[in-house]
């Protein structure tokens, strides 16, 4: 793996694990304390129901996960991912606070209540927005060959926020003493939340969408109506094999092992373990099993997904019984180091099904253009539905035959493994699939210019300006770039027209065919050029600009329906300082001014007045025409350039550009002063 990679990767994994790991905090809070909460706000004469009252508002968190998916994966494709997953922390944070400064039921009566299913909806919203979109883009960024070992990491979020959260109760409550079951127990809901603020000021004031994001969103051309699509006839029964088959028939499993064994060793066995300590021992042991979720990651990226999912779910549905079964024999005795030996080995055992196998079987089962909802609806359903009604289900199924043991093995076990049949029988493995087959650079490169590198510069412009060519590709050895902007830079320096073109142009590593567009992006924006060459084992296939990759044109008609290109003007959107030059300037001198600022375009003014405008493409045409360097720009200028006024709409302003294919117009008042120039980057910065 390249160094560009890594970088790229872990900066990824970094802001994509910490919100995960932040959000699972928040949610887990009111897990973990849902047998206390139930005393609190839900009514005190029926212990039993007030449990199920608890649970049920657990459960109606995990209900609105898929919602939430479908919300803000909405959000984060028109508005970025920033906006998506600073609105979803901000909830998570109404929710959790809310929760930590709600009034008791002895005060507010079944407002309490009320309050706690409210809030907890929230919290379901807000979480169900955020794992599945991290889930897609660390996908995007990870080799093909370890997609399982680093999605794998992410999975580690959610066992270690509620290990944390465990550790967090395990605390106060040691601190606090018996208090903590009367009022402290609202300091870890605070505290969480406080957590979560912090983090949303930072990611506010310092998180930007890289550009690699950005790009990705303008390339995806995903559907429009993704759920629409999800529901279709085409997408439905993949939706429904993953929710029932796969993700669906392991949520009972991973919620039983990684929170209902603690409900089921406190109040079974309270008067030799406590409720803290059982906390305690979930959380220590589920910090020791973390390693499991990459390792079993993978191992699929080894053996194939199939099989290290079926085990997690027949594997785990197996133990189980003889697990609980061992806790009843151990819990009367009070044999702590035992149970805490049985609590780690179903959490390892959550690490095999709920590891990188799961979120790569995920990203292989849709195809990209509703992948982004499609992962995040599947995952939300399965983990958000089946899983995150357990801790009801089974106190429920309890009411009835009053067995915890029974009720335990029939949701936790039996169910799983009649719901993975499905997958066992009709499943397909997905291992090798590429996820970037619709988006493999080969499909968005277009034919190129090759020649050699020892060309005269000159000679390479009349081949650019035949063929209305942006750049060309150089070999000789090794394989480079020569466009426009090259030119500029080659002549600022003082390059001949008659020298070998190869000492101007720049060397840019040449993408694969059939590698995935990412790649082309790493390259724009490690190496700051403007194109990237595609090869075929090395050889030149074409090449990839990225004004063609990030479709510009279809941008700028996107612009046109949105209302704020109505209300703001082209004079409100220029972010460059102006620059211009005088009609006596020399070509010479207006390509080195070119060169200095980095910029393509300059108006020629004239007491203040403009009266001409030169392009990167009109210096084309001027050295392929064997244009003199000393001339006055103003031989070569276009003399009626279109212009726009300064209360032009930045509507009006896209409209002259398509119409026109043109990327700057000058901004003019009405005596034909120049005050500025508006070009399509401006434009889409500033609206898109």
């Amino acid at each position: 793996m390249s160094t560009i990679n890594i970088k790229q990767i872990t900066s990824v994994v970094a802001v994509s694990w910490s919100g995960a790991f932040l959000e699972w905090v928040d949610f887990y809070t009111y897990a973990l304390l849902a047998g206390t909460i139930a005393k609190i706000f839900f009514p005190p004469g029926d212990p039993i129901a007030s449990l199920m009252a608890s649970f049920a508002a657990l459960a109606v968190g995990f209900i609105f996960r898929p919602l939430g998916a479908i919300i803000f994966g909405k959000i984060g494709d028109q508005l970025g991912r920033k906006t998506a997953f600073i609105a979803a922390m901000i909830l998570m944070l109404i929710g959790t606070i809310g929760i930590g400064v709600l009034p008791e039921y002895e005060r507010v009566g079944i407002l309490a209540s009320l309050g706690v299913f409210m809030l907890r909806i929230l919290q379901g919203l807000a979480l169900g927005g955020g794992f599945g979109a991290a889930i897609t883009y660390l996908g995007k960024f990870v080799p093909e060959h370890r997609r399982g070992l680093f999605t794998g990491l992410l999975f580690t979020t959610a066992p270690a926020g509620m290990a944390t959260v465990g550790a967090m109760i395990w605390t106060f409550s040691t601190i606090i003493g018996p208090q903590f079951y009367e009022w402290g127990w609202r300091l870890n809901f605070i505290v969480a939340g406080l957590i979560v603020f912090s983090v949303v000021v930072i990611m506010h004031l310092f998180y930007e969408e890289t550009p690699i994001f950005s790009m990705l969103k303008s390339v995806r051309r995903i559907t429009s109506a993704p759920v629409k699509e999800l529901f279709s006839r085409q997408y439905l029964p993949i939706v429904l094999l993953a929710w029932i088959g796969v993700v669906g028939a392991h949520g009972p499993i991973w919620y039983t092992n990684q929170l209902f064994n603690s409900y089921y060793i406190g109040p079974n066995f309270k008067d030799y373990v406590s409720s803290t300590l059982a906390s305690s021992m979930l959380s220590t042991a589920t910090y020791a099993s973390l390693w499991m979720y990459p390792l079993f990651g993978y191992i699929s990226d080894r053996i194939g997904r199939k099989p290290i999912l079926l085990l997690g779910i027949y594997g785990n549905a197996l133990w189980l019984p003889f697990a609980f079964w061992m806790i009843d024999q151990l819990g009367p005795r009070g044999d702590v180091n035992m149970l805490w030996l049985l609590i780690w080995s179903m959490t390892m055992m959550n690490g095999v099904g709920y590891s990188g196998a799961m979120s790569a079987f995920l990203l292989e089962l849709f195809p990209a253009r509703i992948r982004l909802s499609a992962v995040g609806f599947a995952y939300n359903l399965g983990y958000g539905i089946t899983g995150g009604i357990t801790p009801f289900i089974i106190t429920w199924i309890y009411s009835i035959n009053r067995d915890i043991y029974l009720s335990t093995v029939i949701w936790a076990t039996i169910v799983p493994m009649v719901m993975a049949l499905w997958y066992a029988v009709k499943g397909p493995e997905t291992l090798g699939i590429r996820i970037w087959s619709e988006f493999i650079a080969k499909k968005f490169a277009k034919e190129a210019i090759v020649l050699p590198s020892n060309m005269p510069i000159r000679e390479v412009v009349k081949h650019m300006m035949k063929s209305n060519s942006k750049q060309v590709i150089l070999t000789n050895g090794s394989i480079r770039i020569f466009d426009k902007r090259s030119l500029i830079k080659a002549l600022s320096s003082g390059a001949k027209i008659d020298e070998e073109v190869g000492k101007y142009s720049l060397e840019v590593p040449c993408i694969e065919a059939n590698e995935p567009v990412t790649k082309v992006f790493l390259i724009l924006e490690n190496f700051n050029v403007r194109a990237v060459p595609i090869c075929n084992e090395g050889k030149p296939l074409g090449i990839i600009d990225v004004r063609e990759l990030i479709n510009e044109a279809i941008t700028l008609r996107g612009i046109l329906r949105k209302k704020i290109a109505l209300h703001r003007t082209v004079y409100d959107v220029i972010y460059r300082e102006l620059i211009s030059i005088s009609p006596n300037t020399s070509l010479g001198e207006a390509i080195k001014i070119m060169a200095y600022h980095n910029i393509g375009f300059l108006p020629i003014v004239e007491n203040e007045k403009l009266i001409g405008v030169i392009s990167e493409t009109d210096i084309i045409k001027i050295i392929a025409n064997d244009g003199n360097l000393n001339d006055s720009i103003y031989k070569y200028a276009n003399k009626s350039p279109i212009t726009v006024s300064k209360e032009t709409t930045v509507r009006d302003a896209v409209e002259l550009m398509i119409k026109n294919n043109i990327r700057h117009l000058p901004i003019v008042d009405n005596s034909g002063k120049l005050i500025g120039v508006i070009s399509v980057k401006d434009i889409i910065k500033a609206i898109s």
